[in-house]
């Protein structure tokens, strides 16, 4: 069997725009696709999120929380105040806040919402 690889997909009215967003959000690189409707975000680890824009025939998924990306930043000894620095800066990004940070045991947690309405976790660990 040949290597398989894990990448995430977004399904897209405007994958180039989501894709510009999520490179902005997790300071990974844009890149084109296939075609044009078509476009990945690698990260530094490797991992890529593909953005794509689906056939006429094929609707776009229901948007939810069952699986969602999450952001991660590095473990603070004050998430809280760190996770809602971070919201500011997603939301100039085009993201809007979801459901207000909170502090839980692991450390803070955010739900935000991306420029085409998928939910999306944010989370800062406690040191």
């Amino acid at each position: 069997m040949s290597s398989i690889s894990l990448s995430l997909a977004i399904a897209s009215n405007h994958p180039i725009k989501l894709a510009e967003f999520y490179a902005f959000a997790t300071n990974g690189q844009l890149e084109l696709g296939e075609n044009k409707y078509h476009c990945k975000v690698i990260l530094r680890d490797g991992l890529m999120i593909h953005l794509y824009k689906p056939s006429r025939n094929e609707p776009i998924p229901n948007k939810g929380r069952a699986m969602s990306l999450c952001l991660q930043q590095e473990a603070s000894i004050q998430p809280l105040i760190t996770i809602k620095e971070w919201v500011g800066l997603l939301a100039s990004g085009g993201a809007e806040l979801a459901k207000e940070p909170t502090l839980e045991t692991f450390g803070a947690e955010a739900w935000m919402t991306d420029p085409e309405g998928n939910d999306f976790l944010i989370c800062v660990p406690i040191i």
